[in-house]
C-alpha cells in the first residue's frame, strides 16, 4: 500500500481510496476495480469496512461490487 501511496503522490491511504471513490462517481468502474485490485488484500478489507454504506444515492451497488473482488 505504501508503494500505492507513494506513486500517485498521496499523502496517506486515505487519500487512495478517495480516489477510488472518485472513479466509482465519475462512472469509471473499470478504473475504480484497477484501483482497487492493485492494493494488497488487507487494505481492500479496510476500504471495504471504511466505506461500507457510505456511498451516497445511486452508488449504492459499490458495496456488493467491491465486496465480490475480494
Amino acid at each position: 500500500m505504501k508503494t500505492l501511496v507513494k506513486e500517485y503522490g498521496f499523502g496517506n491511504k486515505s487519500e487512495y481510496f478517495d480516489m477510488i471513490g472518485e472513479s466509482i462517481v465519475n462512472g469509471n468502474r473499470s478504473q475504480a476495480k484497477e484501483q482497487f485490485l492493485a492494493m494488497d488484500k488487507e487494505s481492500r478489507k479496510e476500504f471495504v469496512k471504511i466505506t461500507n454504506g457510505c456511498w451516497s444515492d445511486g452508488y449504492e451497488w459499490a458495496d456488493d461490487f467491491f465486496i465480490n473482488l475480494i
